[in-house]
């Protein structure tokens, strides 16, 4: 065949070829367009009640991948602390105002307390003092482009540390970290009830109900592979396990016509305060002792809640009597030989770090409350609160950035109130200081101008808006409303009664939850320095 024939014939197959091609596109857009067509036609023909719970699902799903990743981070902080618990009996991580520094293969540790004002240079090394002396610290060490002389430094000597005391300082931030969780779940569920999505106030609280059910089923789990860790330790290092010695006062079997022969419980001088286990904590909660004691429904249209007495060990049992235990006695548990020690330099950070780092970012916050109608000194001091004026703050909610905005919670409102973006905030733009202080003080805004609104007094309205900050708005109405519901304009009518002074005052005794009773305490103490 002739080099021009070769040439016809091959023009003909291409052209058949892309022919058929174009058959095939088509064939497959119709194919998907008939899909499309009969799962709408179905869509149509589905009653209300179908309709309604497809959004539910729908809804459930959108929220689902959020919570996983939040589980999965959760692991992988787990993870972390586990990794060095096992070398330096902590595992101390970075938050919201705290930095915290691993070198060395976790043998040395710098720790930096925005919030304290101090920086702590830590090395690990051999009990028997054998120190390397390549491993300690020089005369100086920088922290934030400062260099920080180390010839003044507070030394000191500890043993690592796996004492029943230590595993109770670890276990604490698992309940921190669980609580500071079920308060974003507040948060996320009065913001898609505030959204007018359709869906009932019901199915919103039971969902938030059943995902802090989860959270202290979790936490349960977690402290409890703690425990083992800290055990494990001990049994490896030769330390007994901490003995309690209770010691019951006997008694003898009561009969109905007489009066017990026990003493009773002591009766709590103050009325007895039943708050809510699932969002309030006080110091003898135990997260392992509320997820096996939880199991109330959830209430259509009010806060879901499980009560339990703060005073609980108080309360008179009318009942039976009760034995009295004698005081709780725990033998301290020491190392038989132990393996680590623990070297530490302690400096204080220079006295206008804090000032100087704040007037980095006066000019931005003064545009910005200029811009959104809320006072400059307010802003300053919760960005004091949440992160000590740094850009680069994460915390274990997370949260992010010099006014630690959450993405899903104020950062998704703002998204949709201000930017007409329904869809949570980035975390990397969060981290963009202009970017984060507009979303924190644009949420301000939301939470006084709408949130809040029908609070008339000011001072009052500020006060409530810097718990809402924390803790939503939802949950400052808990603090007022009888029935704990999350309905602000019902509480509006307390609050309005009340002088801010009773306002703040009423609500350090009553929020739901003991780090925003802080929080409250903290900003409004330093809204006088800006």
């Amino acid at each position: 065949m002739s080099l021009g024939r070769m040439k016809i014939v091959a023009a003909c197959i291409a052209a058949v070829l892309s022919t058929t091609s174009v058959l095939s596109t088509n064939v497959a857009y119709a194919s998907d367009s008939f899909d499309e067509l009969e799962r709408e036609s179905k869509r149509v023909n589905m009653s209300q009640s179908e309709k309604k719970a497809q959004f539910h699902e729908w809804l459930d799903a959108y929220l689902s991948e959020y919570e996983a990743w939040r589980e999965a981070y959760t692991k992988d902080i787990d993870q972390q602390r586990e990794t060095l618990i096992d070398q330096w009996g902590s595992g101390e991580l970075s938050d919201q105002t705290k930095h915290v520094e691993y070198a060395k293969d976790n043998t040395v540790k710098k720790v930096v307390d925005y919030e304290n004002n101090t920086a702590v240079v830590s090395v690990l090394v051999d009990a028997d003092g054998n120190v390397d002396q390549s491993t300690l610290p020089k005369d100086k060490i920088e922290i934030d482009g400062q260099v920080i002389e180390l010839t003044k430094a507070e030394k000191r000597i500890d043993v690592v540390d796996y004492s029943a005391e230590q595993e109770k300082k670890e276990k604490a931030f698992i309940v921190d970290h669980v609580y500071a969780q079920m308060q974003e779940l507040d948060v996320q569920a009065e913001r898609l009830i505030r959204s007018g999505t359709g869906v009932p106030d019901s199915f919103i609280y039971e969902r938030a109900h059943n995902k802090k059910l989860e959270l202290l089923a979790s936490a349960k789990t977690r402290i409890e592979a703690l425990s083992a860790q800290f055990k494990q330790k001990r049994l490896a290092l030769g330390i007994p396990e901490p003995v309690v010695a209770v010691i019951n006062t006997p008694t003898s079997p009561a009969k109905p016509e007489a009066k017990p022969a026990v003493k009773p419980t002591v009766v709590a001088e103050k009325p007895v305060k039943e708050t809510t286990v699932v969002v309030a904590k006080t110091e003898s909660t135990d997260v392992a002792e509320v997820a096996a004691s939880t199991s109330a429904p959830a209430i259509a249209g009010k806060a879901v809640e499980v009560k339990k007495p703060v005073d609980a060990e108080k309360a008179v049992v009318a009942k039976k009597p009760v034995v009295e235990p004698s005081v709780v006695a725990e033998k301290p548990a020491v190392a038989a030989k132990p393996e680590k020690k623990i070297v530490s330099y302690t400096v204080k950070l220079p006295e206008n770090a804090l000032k100087s780092r704040a007037s980095t970012f006066q000019p931005l916050v003064e545009k910005e409350s200029e811009r959104w109608d809320v006072e400059a000194a307010l802003v300053m001091a919760i960005m004091h609160s949440e992160s000590s004026f740094r850009p680069d703050a994460k915390s274990h909610v997370p949260a992010y950035g010099l006014m630690q905005v959450v993405p899903t919670s104020a950062g998704h409102d703002v998204n949709k109130q201000v930017h007409n973006i329904d869809a949570p905030m980035k975390a990397d733009d969060l981290y963009v200081p202009p970017f984060n202080v507009e979303a924190g003080t644009a949420y301000l805004n939301i939470l006084n101008t709408r949130y809040l609104r029908s609070i008339t007094n000011e001072e009052s309205r500020m006060y409530c808006v810097i718990a809402a900050y924390n803790t939503g708005a939802g949950n400052v109405a808990r603090a007022f409303n009888a029935d704990r519901s999350t309905n602000i304009r019902k509480a509006a009518h307390m609050i309005n009664a009340m002088t801010p002074d009773e306002v703040y005052e009423h609500m350090i005794n009553n929020l739901p939850y003991d780090e925003t009773k802080n929080y409250l305490k903290k900003v409004s103490g330093r809204i006088a320095l800006y």
